[in-house]
């Protein structure tokens, strides 16, 4: 084995990840809440399942939007590759519905999904690849330029993407750059109903 071998990155943990290892809570009702622990509320699971499978059987169409003599005209493109995308095929492993509604999933339970932007030899995006929100950290690198360092979960391979290269889903964005997750807004009454 070679001794200049590289290691792996290994994360640090998040101070809610700590809090739960240590077995403190988060909460003033004295329980540790988290997406995971969220979801094991009946309440939480159902509306989480109810929407994101609502959302993943609305079909997304790609319009071109004109002014025509002041009314404005749409133009359904089925025949663009984002169309495509979106209603037939995300991925080579997910049909649409599993894609919406993993996606609206992460972006409800964690407030941010992620899907990288597979490009093709045309220029047109070719397929989107959903990772986790846990696997993404997001890295601010100006004022207002950011990139996102994406973790694969079967390599432990880091890499690192631009804006232009991640579809990002934000739920209830005070900034703009980060969605704020429902668990997060609503963790208090949720600590209460754990406990």
């Amino acid at each position: 084995m070679w001794p200049f071998r590289r290691k792996k990155e290994q994360r640090s943990m998040t101070l809610d990840e700590f809090m739960a290892l240590a077995g403190t809570s988060n909460t003033g009702a004295g329980e540790y809440v988290s997406s995971g622990t969220a979801e094991s509320l009946p309440a939480v699971m159902n509306a989480v399942t109810v929407i994101s499978e609502a959302v993943a059987t609305m079909p997304c169409y790609l319009y071109l939007v004109r002014n025509e003599k002041g009314k404005e005209a749409r133009e359904w493109l089925d025949s663009h590759p984002v169309d495509h995308i979106l209603n037939e095929r995300p991925n080579a492993w997910q049909t649409p519905y599993q894609f919406k509604r993993m996606m609206i999933r992460h972006c409800l339970l964690n407030g941010n999904a992620y899907a990288v932007i597979q490009w093709g030899r045309d220029g047109f995006p070719a397929a989107l690849h959903p990772y986790p929100p846990q696997s993404v950290n997001v890295e601010q690198t100006g004022e207002h330029n950011w990139r996102y360092c994406i973790t694969d979960a079967y390599t432990g391979n880091t890499r690192n993407y631009l804006p232009w290269e991640v579809l990002h889903l934000r739920y209830s964005t005070d900034d703009g750059f980060m969605g704020r997750s429902p668990v997060t807004i609503c963790r208090e009454s949720l600590g209460l109903g754990l406990a």
